[in-house]
């Protein structure tokens, strides 16, 4: 099975940096995302991969060898763009065989092959329409299996759900999932969209000026981001300073506005000194609320706003000390101007400590 591997990469457009030392490894079968701000440079990674433009330093390496060195056919890679890039004069089916023509196979192959990509998106009965006549969650599947038609090993997609409504983008997001665990596929998605990558991947990696700056399980990335940038990125995240009191088996009790603060250190190997600032960081729907807290983490105040959504709220809650913390209360209770005695707490493991 082959595996992306990226070391150092670095890609200069005239005195602009578009890619700073990029590290990333992508693990065969799998689905992998990235995510970052526009201009971050996702879309330049994956045109280096897929070889339309070399890079200025660094490696990349497709099951062990050099892409440097292999031609586009030997790399085995396809990528559907962000605009689909169909030819409108072309029916379905003529996009779909577009440059198979140059592979040798023959009549019965090449329709084949056409049938089976065309399956493999449920897309055969749009076989002889024009893309003009199709919706755009069908025109992208189309671009799908068109890639797909070049029987790749490795499928790169640059923001393929941004132009999709709602239903269309839950559907091509169990689409790509499907294509990784049946066609044995390995799939390096950009995304705009945070929350559809954090649902879909295997490993997401997040991008900032040219380089990754945290990769792992969505998971942990999400649960244990290493600054407050990454941190407000990827979710909604109450912020706020704190004076390290102890610290000891990757945990730390700090004295903040709020109280005193137990969690846990998003790097549990660099523990910071005893009277050091830190940055806390919890996460809305990691704060609960109670007329009968724990004997830690529990900030007595009143909620001074919300926000109703049917199965949660939105809450602004004022601690005691003026600080306000956003919670979300699931299946809520809690109400504005409420005069009972409210407690928002955190378990500690919800709490974490990050390295700004």
């Amino acid at each position: 099975m082959l595996s992306l591997s990226i070391r150092d990469l670095y890609y200069w457009h005239g005195t602009n940096r578009v890619l700073n030392g990029l590290d990333l490894e992508v693990e065969p079968n799998s689905l992998s995302c990235i995510v970052g701000p526009s201009g971050a440079g996702k879309t330049t990674l994956l045109k280096i991969i897929v070889g339309q433009c070399d890079a200025s330093r660094g490696s990349v390496e497709w099951g062990g060898k050099d892409i440097k060195s292999l031609g586009s056919k030997e790399r085995a890679t396809a990528m559907v763009y962000q605009n689909y890039a169909l030819f409108p004069h072309l029916t379905v089916w003529e996009n779909v065989t577009f440059g198979l023509e140059d592979e040798g196979l023959s009549t019965v192959a090449l329709k084949q092959r056409a049938l089976d990509a065309l399956k493999m998106v449920d897309a055969r009965e749009w076989a002889q329409k024009r893309p003009q006549e199709l919706s755009g969650g069908q025109q992208q599947r189309v671009a799908l299996a068109r890639a797909l038609a070049q029987q790749p090993k490795l499928l790169l997609l640059d923001e393929p759900l941004s132009n999709l409504d709602a239903v269309a983008r839950v559907e091509l997001r169990q689409r790509l999932q499907r294509l990784v665990r049946e066609q044995n596929l390995t799939i390096l998605c950009v995304l705009h969209d945070q929350k559809d990558a954090l649902a879909i991947a295997d490993t997401i990696g997040v991008m900032q000026a040219g380089k990754i700056i945290q990769a792992g399980r969505p998971l942990d990335v999400y649960r244990r981001p290493l600054n407050s940038w990454l941190a407000t990125f990827l979710g909604s995240a109450n912020l706020f300073k704190g004076k390290i009191l102890r610290t000891g088996a990757g945990e730390f009790i700090a004295s903040t506005a709020i109280g005193e603060v137990r969690g846990a250190l998003t790097t549990p190997t660099q523990e910071p000194v005893e009277g050091s600032e830190i940055t806390i960081c919890i996460r809305p729907e990691c704060l609960r609320l109670d007329s009968l807290p724990p004997e830690e983490n529990a900030f007595s105040g009143k909620i001074i706003d919300s926000v109703f959504q049917g199965d949660f709220s939105l809450h602004q809650f004022k601690t005691d000390s003026g600080v306000i913390l956003k919670t979300a209360e699931i299946n809520p209770r809690q109400s504005v101007g409420s005069k009972a005695l409210v407690y928002a707490w955190a378990e500690p493991e919800d709490v974490v400590g990050l390295l700004d």
